[in-house]
């Protein structure tokens, strides 16, 4: 079996829909644009969602890695 890089994976979902939770608990669902190695990660058309509804759109939005808690890629 073998092993599966966490940055191969984002690298794979390029111009896929993701979603993304922060440290802080809010919850960001956009295009994936870019990743770098320290799990950077811009996204296009992004959505903060809360409660399943969208709280706010954003054009263009840059997360930092380290205050990522998990990212959700479509099968």
């Amino acid at each position: 079996m073998s092993e599966k890089m966490p940055i191969k994976a984002l690298e794979a979902a390029l111009n896929d829909v993701i979603s993304i939770k922060l440290k802080d608990q809010r919850i960001f669902r956009g295009r994936l644009t870019r990743c770098d190695v320290y799990m950077n990660l811009t996204l296009a058309d992004a959505e903060e969602i809360e409660e399943d509804q969208v709280r706010a759109k954003y054009g263009q939005l840059l997360l930092r890695g380290n205050n990522i808690l998990w990212i959700q890629i479509p099968e």
